[in-house]
Protein backbone atom coordinates (compact mmCIF):
# COMPACT_ATOMS: atom_id res chain seq x y z
CA UNK A 1 0.00 0.00 0.00
CA UNK A 2 0.62 3.61 0.07
CA UNK A 3 -0.28 6.75 1.77
CA UNK A 4 -0.40 8.25 3.56
CA UNK A 5 -4.48 8.98 3.47
CA UNK A 6 -6.45 10.83 5.82
CA UNK A 7 -9.99 8.85 6.82
CA UNK A 8 -12.62 11.01 8.50
CA UNK A 9 -15.11 8.16 10.17
CA UNK A 10 -18.34 9.33 11.28
CA UNK A 11 -20.02 6.96 13.83
CA UNK A 12 -22.11 6.70 16.73
CA UNK A 13 -22.17 3.80 17.59
CA UNK A 14 -18.57 3.72 20.02
CA UNK A 15 -17.53 0.11 19.63
CA UNK A 16 -18.23 0.00 16.15
CA UNK A 17 -16.08 2.55 16.08
CA UNK A 18 -13.50 1.01 17.78
CA UNK A 19 -14.15 -2.13 15.31
CA UNK A 20 -13.27 0.25 12.82
CA UNK A 21 -10.36 1.45 14.68
CA UNK A 22 -8.88 -2.47 14.96
CA UNK A 23 -8.79 -3.33 11.52
CA UNK A 24 -6.70 -0.61 10.48
CA UNK A 25 -3.78 -0.80 13.29
CA UNK A 26 -1.64 -2.66 10.76
CA UNK A 27 -1.65 -0.06 8.18
CA UNK A 28 0.50 2.96 9.27
CA UNK A 29 -0.67 4.54 5.88
CA UNK A 30 -4.03 5.40 7.15
CA UNK A 31 -4.43 8.75 9.58
CA UNK A 32 -8.37 8.34 11.11
CA UNK A 33 -10.53 10.83 12.59
CA UNK A 34 -13.45 10.59 14.46
CA UNK A 35 -16.97 12.32 14.50
CA UNK A 36 -20.13 10.94 16.85
CA UNK A 37 -22.51 13.06 14.39
CA UNK A 38 -23.27 14.77 11.65
CA UNK A 39 -23.02 18.16 12.68
CA UNK A 40 -19.43 17.47 14.07
CA UNK A 41 -18.46 15.86 10.66
CA UNK A 42 -19.50 18.55 8.72
CA UNK A 43 -17.54 20.63 11.06
CA UNK A 44 -14.79 19.14 10.91
CA UNK A 45 -14.82 18.23 6.93
CA UNK A 46 -14.74 22.33 6.31
CA UNK A 47 -11.57 22.65 8.55
CA UNK A 48 -9.80 20.26 6.90
CA UNK A 49 -8.79 17.81 3.78
CA UNK A 50 -9.46 14.32 3.69
CA UNK A 51 -9.09 11.49 0.75
CA UNK A 52 -12.10 9.70 2.14
CA UNK A 53 -14.94 10.09 4.26
CA UNK A 54 -17.46 7.13 5.79
CA UNK A 55 -20.73 8.02 6.72
CA UNK A 56 -23.01 5.83 8.89
CA UNK A 57 -26.15 6.05 7.54
CA UNK A 58 -28.21 6.22 10.80
CA UNK A 59 -26.93 8.90 13.18
CA UNK A 60 -28.73 11.27 15.89
CA UNK A 61 -29.34 14.66 14.50
CA UNK A 62 -28.84 15.26 11.14
CA UNK A 63 -29.10 11.74 9.16
CA UNK A 64 -26.10 10.16 7.19
CA UNK A 65 -28.28 10.14 3.58
CA UNK A 66 -28.24 14.55 4.83
CA UNK A 67 -24.98 14.49 5.04
CA UNK A 68 -24.04 12.95 2.26
CA UNK A 69 -25.93 15.46 0.17
CA UNK A 70 -24.06 18.56 2.13
CA UNK A 71 -20.58 16.87 1.41
CA UNK A 72 -21.27 16.66 -1.95
CA UNK A 73 -22.05 20.26 -2.00
CA UNK A 74 -18.37 20.61 -0.71
CA UNK A 75 -16.62 18.20 -3.17
CA UNK A 76 -18.57 16.03 -5.63
CA UNK A 77 -15.06 13.83 -6.18
CA UNK A 78 -14.06 12.45 -3.23
CA UNK A 79 -15.00 9.41 -1.93
CA UNK A 80 -18.02 9.06 0.33
CA UNK A 81 -18.51 5.13 1.82
CA UNK A 82 -21.88 4.41 3.33
CA UNK A 83 -22.28 2.00 6.35
CA UNK A 84 -24.94 0.78 7.60
CA UNK A 85 -25.96 -2.29 10.07
CA UNK A 86 -28.78 -3.20 7.59
CA UNK A 87 -28.14 -3.45 3.68
CA UNK A 88 -31.74 -3.42 1.99
CA UNK A 89 -31.85 -2.75 -1.99
CA UNK A 90 -33.88 0.29 -1.17
CA UNK A 91 -31.48 1.68 0.92
CA UNK A 92 -28.38 0.64 -1.03
CA UNK A 93 -30.33 2.61 -4.25
CA UNK A 94 -31.03 5.56 -2.23
CA UNK A 95 -27.61 6.34 -1.47
CA UNK A 96 -26.28 5.65 -4.82
CA UNK A 97 -28.89 8.36 -5.67
CA UNK A 98 -27.53 10.48 -3.69
CA UNK A 99 -24.23 10.14 -5.28
CA UNK A 100 -22.38 7.77 -2.53
CA UNK A 101 -18.85 6.02 -3.64
CA UNK A 102 -19.52 2.61 -2.12
CA UNK A 103 -22.07 1.19 0.30
CA UNK A 104 -21.14 -1.44 3.00
CA UNK A 105 -22.80 -3.36 5.31
CA UNK A 106 -21.56 -3.54 9.04
CA UNK A 107 -20.09 -6.70 10.15
CA UNK A 108 -16.66 -7.85 11.45
CA UNK A 109 -15.19 -9.08 8.41
CA UNK A 110 -16.31 -5.94 6.06
CA UNK A 111 -14.52 -3.65 9.18
CA UNK A 112 -11.33 -5.70 8.64
CA UNK A 113 -11.65 -5.03 4.72
CA UNK A 114 -11.70 -1.23 4.95
CA UNK A 115 -7.97 -0.49 4.21
CA UNK A 116 -8.39 -2.58 1.23
CA UNK A 117 -11.80 -1.20 0.09
CA UNK A 118 -10.67 2.11 0.88
CA UNK A 119 -7.47 2.58 -0.55
CA UNK A 120 -8.97 1.38 -3.90
CA UNK A 121 -11.80 3.85 -3.62
CA UNK A 122 -8.94 6.81 -3.37
CA UNK A 123 -6.51 5.31 -5.69
CA UNK A 124 -10.01 5.54 -7.79
CA UNK A 125 -11.04 8.68 -7.26
CA UNK A 126 -7.23 10.35 -7.85
CA UNK A 127 -7.16 8.33 -11.12
CA UNK A 128 -10.51 10.13 -11.88
CA UNK A 129 -9.32 13.69 -10.80
CA UNK A 130 -6.28 13.13 -12.53
CA UNK A 131 -7.95 12.35 -15.83
CA UNK A 132 -10.58 14.69 -15.82
CA UNK A 133 -8.21 17.37 -14.87
CA UNK A 134 -6.05 16.20 -17.89
CA UNK A 135 -9.01 15.62 -20.46
CA UNK A 136 -9.47 19.64 -19.19
CA UNK A 137 -6.05 20.79 -20.21
CA UNK A 138 -6.20 18.93 -22.99
CA UNK A 139 -10.01 20.62 -24.15
CA UNK A 140 -7.90 24.26 -22.76
CA UNK A 141 -4.92 23.62 -25.42
CA UNK A 142 -7.18 22.14 -28.11
CA UNK A 143 -9.45 25.83 -27.45
CA UNK A 144 -6.43 27.96 -27.28
CA UNK A 145 -5.13 26.11 -30.47
CA UNK A 146 -8.08 26.27 -32.15
CA UNK A 147 -8.37 30.14 -31.15
CA UNK A 148 -4.94 30.96 -32.75
CA UNK A 149 -5.46 29.12 -35.96
CA UNK A 150 -8.89 30.46 -36.52
CA UNK A 151 -8.08 34.10 -35.44
CA UNK A 152 -4.11 34.25 -36.92
CA UNK A 153 -2.88 36.89 -39.13
CA UNK A 154 -1.05 34.12 -41.14
CA UNK A 155 -2.29 31.40 -43.47
CA UNK A 156 -2.18 28.71 -41.88
CA UNK A 157 -2.49 24.82 -43.86
CA UNK A 158 -1.89 21.13 -43.12
CA UNK A 159 -1.22 19.48 -46.48
CA UNK A 160 -1.32 15.73 -46.86
CA UNK A 161 -0.14 14.16 -50.79
CA UNK A 162 -0.62 17.50 -51.75
CA UNK A 163 -4.07 18.36 -50.65
CA UNK A 164 -5.17 20.65 -48.02
CA UNK A 165 -6.55 19.15 -44.72
CA UNK A 166 -6.61 21.85 -42.59
CA UNK A 167 -7.52 25.32 -43.61
CA UNK A 168 -7.98 28.04 -41.53
CA UNK A 169 -9.82 31.54 -41.84
CA UNK A 170 -6.75 33.84 -42.81
CA UNK A 171 -5.93 31.18 -46.15
CA UNK A 172 -9.49 31.24 -47.04
CA UNK A 173 -8.85 35.32 -47.23
CA UNK A 174 -6.04 35.10 -48.72
CA UNK A 175 -7.32 32.96 -51.62
CA UNK A 176 -10.39 35.09 -51.87
CA UNK A 177 -12.96 31.99 -50.53
CA UNK A 178 -13.68 29.97 -47.68
CA UNK A 179 -11.71 27.80 -45.62
CA UNK A 180 -13.82 24.71 -45.98
CA UNK A 181 -13.60 24.96 -49.77
CA UNK A 182 -9.89 24.53 -49.65
CA UNK A 183 -10.33 21.11 -47.97
CA UNK A 184 -9.38 18.16 -50.55
CA UNK A 185 -8.11 20.70 -53.54
CA UNK A 186 -4.69 19.88 -54.47
CA UNK A 187 -1.90 22.79 -53.32
CA UNK A 188 -0.85 23.08 -56.88
CA UNK A 189 -3.94 23.87 -57.93
CA UNK A 190 -3.72 27.48 -56.42
CA UNK A 191 -0.11 27.49 -56.29
CA UNK A 192 1.96 26.74 -59.43
CA UNK A 193 5.11 25.35 -59.38
CA UNK A 194 6.76 27.26 -62.07
CA UNK A 195 5.72 30.35 -60.00
CA UNK A 196 7.74 29.50 -56.90
CA UNK A 197 10.58 31.44 -55.80
CA UNK A 198 13.03 29.78 -53.79
CA UNK A 199 14.43 32.20 -51.60
CA UNK A 200 18.14 31.76 -50.28
CA UNK A 201 18.12 31.05 -46.63
CA UNK A 202 21.40 33.07 -46.34
CA UNK A 203 19.38 36.18 -47.57
CA UNK A 204 16.53 36.13 -44.79
CA UNK A 205 17.27 34.08 -42.09
CA UNK A 206 20.43 32.63 -41.23
CA UNK A 207 19.27 31.07 -37.72
CA UNK A 208 16.44 28.98 -39.46
CA UNK A 209 16.59 25.63 -41.09
CA UNK A 210 13.28 26.71 -43.03
CA UNK A 211 13.20 27.63 -46.38
CA UNK A 212 11.23 30.40 -47.33
CA UNK A 213 9.31 30.81 -50.41
CA UNK A 214 7.64 33.05 -52.77
CA UNK A 215 4.95 33.08 -55.25
CA UNK A 216 2.12 34.36 -57.01
CA UNK A 217 -1.15 32.83 -56.84
CA UNK A 218 -5.07 32.98 -58.55
CA UNK A 219 -7.68 33.95 -56.36
CA UNK A 220 -11.01 32.82 -57.17
CA UNK A 221 -11.87 36.44 -58.53
CA UNK A 222 -9.15 36.03 -60.90
CA UNK A 223 -6.59 38.39 -59.37
CA UNK A 224 -3.30 37.87 -58.36
CA UNK A 225 -1.59 37.70 -55.02
CA UNK A 226 2.01 37.48 -53.32
CA UNK A 227 2.40 35.36 -50.61
CA UNK A 228 5.34 33.91 -48.62
CA UNK A 229 5.34 30.31 -47.24
CA UNK A 230 7.27 28.38 -44.77
CA UNK A 231 6.72 24.28 -44.70
CA UNK A 232 8.11 21.85 -41.75
CA UNK A 233 7.06 17.96 -42.18
CA UNK A 234 4.71 16.59 -39.31
CA UNK A 235 2.75 13.71 -38.37
CA UNK A 236 -1.08 14.17 -38.57
CA UNK A 237 -3.61 11.50 -37.91
CA UNK A 238 -0.91 9.16 -37.84
CA UNK A 239 0.34 9.86 -41.88
CA UNK A 240 3.45 11.93 -42.67
CA UNK A 241 2.00 15.41 -43.65
CA UNK A 242 3.18 19.16 -44.22
CA UNK A 243 2.52 22.01 -42.08
CA UNK A 244 2.44 25.86 -43.28
CA UNK A 245 2.14 29.25 -42.72
CA UNK A 246 1.15 31.59 -45.40
CA UNK A 247 1.55 35.86 -45.61
CA UNK A 248 -0.21 38.06 -48.00
CA UNK A 249 2.98 39.95 -48.90
CA UNK A 250 1.24 41.71 -52.31
CA UNK A 251 1.73 45.13 -51.05
CA UNK A 252 5.80 44.81 -49.94
CA UNK A 253 6.44 42.81 -53.18
CA UNK A 254 4.46 45.17 -55.53
CA UNK A 255 6.55 47.70 -54.19
CA UNK A 256 9.61 45.77 -54.22
CA UNK A 257 9.13 45.46 -58.02
CA UNK A 258 8.50 49.10 -58.37
CA UNK A 259 11.41 49.95 -56.79
CA UNK A 260 13.80 47.32 -59.32
CA UNK A 261 11.70 48.94 -62.05
CA UNK A 262 12.92 52.03 -61.38
CA UNK A 263 16.62 51.37 -60.61
CA UNK A 264 16.32 48.63 -63.82
CA UNK A 265 14.74 51.59 -65.92
CA UNK A 266 17.34 54.43 -64.21
CA UNK A 267 20.41 52.54 -65.28
CA UNK A 268 18.83 52.07 -68.74
CA UNK A 269 18.26 56.16 -68.91
CA UNK A 270 21.77 56.34 -68.02
CA UNK A 271 23.29 54.27 -70.63
CA UNK A 272 20.83 55.93 -73.30
CA UNK A 273 22.06 59.20 -72.43
CA UNK A 274 26.01 58.16 -72.71
CA UNK A 275 25.13 56.67 -76.01
CA UNK A 276 23.65 60.10 -76.92
CA UNK A 277 26.52 61.96 -75.64
CA UNK A 278 28.98 59.82 -77.78
CA UNK A 279 29.82 60.40 -81.66
CA UNK A 280 28.14 57.65 -83.81
CA UNK A 281 28.61 57.59 -87.60
CA UNK A 282 26.81 54.33 -88.19
CA UNK A 283 23.27 55.09 -87.23
CA UNK A 284 21.88 51.33 -87.38
CA UNK A 285 24.77 50.39 -84.92
CA UNK A 286 23.39 52.91 -82.61
CA UNK A 287 19.71 51.90 -83.03
CA UNK A 288 20.97 48.08 -82.29
CA UNK A 289 22.91 50.08 -78.68
CA UNK A 290 19.63 51.92 -78.15
CA UNK A 291 17.29 48.86 -78.14
CA UNK A 292 19.39 46.97 -76.15
CA UNK A 293 19.73 49.26 -73.82
CA UNK A 294 15.55 49.44 -74.02
CA UNK A 295 15.27 45.99 -73.39
CA UNK A 296 17.85 45.64 -70.01
CA UNK A 297 15.08 48.37 -69.24
CA UNK A 298 12.29 46.35 -69.26
CA UNK A 299 13.01 42.92 -68.85
CA UNK A 300 11.25 39.84 -69.91
CA UNK A 301 11.37 40.74 -73.18
CA UNK A 302 10.89 38.45 -76.49
CA UNK A 303 10.68 40.62 -79.16
CA UNK A 304 11.66 44.17 -79.87
CA UNK A 305 12.64 46.58 -82.64
CA UNK A 306 13.18 50.03 -84.13
CA UNK A 307 11.49 51.18 -87.34
CA UNK A 308 11.96 54.57 -88.95
CA UNK A 309 10.30 55.44 -91.03
CA UNK A 310 11.57 55.87 -95.39
CA UNK A 311 9.10 57.35 -97.32
CA UNK A 312 5.64 55.49 -97.18
CA UNK A 313 7.11 52.60 -95.20
CA UNK A 314 8.53 51.44 -91.77
CA UNK A 315 12.09 50.01 -92.21
CA UNK A 316 13.15 47.84 -89.14
CA UNK A 317 16.64 49.08 -88.46
CA UNK A 318 16.95 47.43 -85.19
CA UNK A 319 16.12 43.97 -84.05
CA UNK A 320 15.49 41.79 -81.28
CA UNK A 321 14.11 38.16 -80.97
CA UNK A 322 12.51 37.10 -83.80
CA UNK A 323 11.80 38.83 -86.92
CA UNK A 324 8.72 36.95 -88.45
CA UNK A 325 7.07 37.68 -85.00
CA UNK A 326 7.99 40.86 -85.28
CA UNK A 327 7.12 41.48 -89.03
CA UNK A 328 3.30 40.08 -88.06
CA UNK A 329 2.71 41.56 -85.86
CA UNK A 330 3.91 44.84 -87.04
CA UNK A 331 1.62 44.36 -90.39
CA UNK A 332 -1.70 43.20 -88.18
CA UNK A 333 -0.66 47.12 -85.99
CA UNK A 334 -0.22 48.76 -89.50
CA UNK A 335 -3.43 47.39 -91.14
CA UNK A 336 -5.47 49.40 -88.32
CA UNK A 337 -2.72 52.51 -88.80
CA UNK A 338 -2.21 53.33 -84.97
CA UNK A 339 1.72 51.98 -84.98
CA UNK A 340 2.87 55.72 -85.27
CA UNK A 341 0.23 57.08 -82.41
CA UNK A 342 0.56 57.28 -78.83
CA UNK A 343 2.52 55.13 -76.75
CA UNK A 344 0.44 52.15 -76.15
CA UNK A 345 -0.04 48.73 -75.66
CA UNK A 346 -1.73 46.28 -78.12
CA UNK A 347 -3.55 42.69 -78.42
CA UNK A 348 -1.64 40.43 -80.00
CA UNK A 349 -4.07 39.28 -83.24
CA UNK A 350 -3.25 35.43 -82.00
CA UNK A 351 -5.26 36.08 -79.10
CA UNK A 352 -1.80 35.01 -77.02
CA UNK A 353 -0.69 36.09 -73.69
CA UNK A 354 2.46 38.03 -75.04
CA UNK A 355 1.97 41.91 -74.28
CA UNK A 356 2.88 44.39 -77.00
CA UNK A 357 3.97 47.60 -76.66
CA UNK A 358 5.00 50.68 -78.46
CA UNK A 359 5.69 54.51 -78.70
CA UNK A 360 6.35 56.53 -81.37
CA UNK A 361 10.28 57.89 -82.70
CA UNK A 362 9.69 61.55 -83.09
CA UNK A 363 12.61 63.77 -84.43
CA UNK A 364 11.93 67.20 -85.02
CA UNK A 365 8.64 67.29 -83.59
CA UNK A 366 7.80 64.56 -86.54
CA UNK A 367 6.69 61.19 -86.34
CA UNK A 368 9.86 59.53 -87.81
CA UNK A 369 9.55 55.53 -86.79
CA UNK A 370 8.33 53.87 -83.59
CA UNK A 371 9.74 51.68 -81.00
CA UNK A 372 8.12 48.38 -80.49
CA UNK A 373 8.48 45.60 -77.67
CA UNK A 374 6.72 42.27 -77.15
CA UNK A 375 7.00 42.05 -72.68
CA UNK A 376 5.45 40.83 -69.56
CA UNK A 377 5.09 43.82 -68.26
CA UNK A 378 3.09 46.28 -69.84
CA UNK A 379 3.90 48.43 -67.00
CA UNK A 380 6.77 49.62 -68.04
CA UNK A 381 4.79 51.77 -70.91
CA UNK A 382 6.03 55.37 -69.44
CA UNK A 383 9.45 54.21 -69.59
CA UNK A 384 9.30 53.05 -73.27
CA UNK A 385 7.57 56.78 -73.95
CA UNK A 386 10.61 58.52 -72.53
CA UNK A 387 13.36 56.08 -74.08
CA UNK A 388 11.93 56.49 -77.53
CA UNK A 389 11.93 60.94 -77.03
CA UNK A 390 16.05 60.29 -76.31
CA UNK A 391 16.19 57.95 -79.14
CA UNK A 392 14.16 61.04 -81.40
CA UNK A 393 16.75 63.29 -79.82
CA UNK A 394 19.61 61.30 -80.79
CA UNK A 395 18.63 61.43 -84.43
CA UNK A 396 17.71 64.72 -84.10
CA UNK A 397 21.59 65.35 -83.45
CA UNK A 398 22.98 62.46 -85.91
CA UNK A 399 21.12 64.62 -88.74
CA UNK A 400 22.38 67.83 -87.21
CA UNK A 401 25.93 66.95 -87.15
CA UNK A 402 25.53 65.44 -90.29
CA UNK A 403 24.27 68.72 -92.00
CA UNK A 404 27.11 70.34 -90.37
CA UNK A 405 29.58 67.80 -91.63
CA UNK A 406 28.05 68.41 -95.39
CA UNK A 407 28.20 71.79 -94.91
CA UNK A 408 31.71 71.99 -93.73
CA UNK A 409 33.01 69.60 -96.73
CA UNK A 410 30.86 71.71 -99.32
CA UNK A 411 32.52 74.75 -98.16
CA UNK A 412 36.13 72.67 -97.85
CA UNK A 413 35.40 72.17 -101.62
CA UNK A 414 34.79 75.71 -102.99
CA UNK A 415 37.96 77.18 -100.76
CA UNK A 416 40.01 74.41 -102.72
CA UNK A 417 38.29 75.58 -106.12
CA UNK A 418 39.01 79.50 -105.54
CA UNK A 419 42.77 78.25 -104.63
CA UNK A 420 42.99 77.21 -108.22
CA UNK A 421 41.42 80.09 -110.23
CA UNK A 422 44.10 81.74 -112.14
Amino acid sequence: MTGPYRILIIEDDPEHAELIRMGFRKHDEFFLDFAATGEDGLEMISQDRYDLISVDLVLPGIGGLDVLVRIRRLDPDIPVVMVSGHGTTEMVVVAFENRATKYVVKSLESFKSLPYVFENLIQEARFKISERQMRECIERSERIHRNIVENSLAGIYILQEGAFKLANPKLGDIFGCTADSLLGMPFWKLVKPDDIQCVSRLERDRQSSIPIFESKVARKDGTYRWIEFRTVPIEHEGQRAMLGNLLDITERKELEIKILRANRELEAMDRIAEICLSPHEDTDRMLTDLLTCVIAGVGGVDVGGIFLQEGSSLVLRALHGSVEILIEFIEDIQARGDLLGPAQSHQAKDGSERGWISAPVISREQRKGALVLACEEIECLPFLERASMRIGHLLDGSERSRSILSACAKADERGIAQNFIP
